[in-house]
């Protein structure tokens, strides 16, 4: 699997968008490479949901903030 357009990566994970906007996981190597082969999808019976679903609205977040910049949405 090649590296989603959109990702970020906190406390040892990486949490990515694909084209489609699906989401989904990765584990990160201690040397700081994202391990694409081995994402994972998100379960909503985790414990730790209520983190995923920010760190997934963060990821929106970046998604939008990076289209604005690309389609200039800035004018002065």
């Amino acid at each position: 699997m090649h590296a989603p357009t959109f990702y970020i990566v906190a406390d040892g994970n990486a949490y990515a968008m694909d084209e489609n906007g699906y989401m989904f996981g990765a584990p990160v190597f201690e040397d700081n490479n994202v391990d694409w082969e081995n994402s994972y999808e998100f379960d909503p019976c985790d414990e730790d949901v209520e983190y995923v679903a920010h760190m997934c609205k963060m990821l929106q977040d970046v998604q939008a903030m990076s289209e604005e910049q690309q389609n200039g949405v800035f004018f002065k």
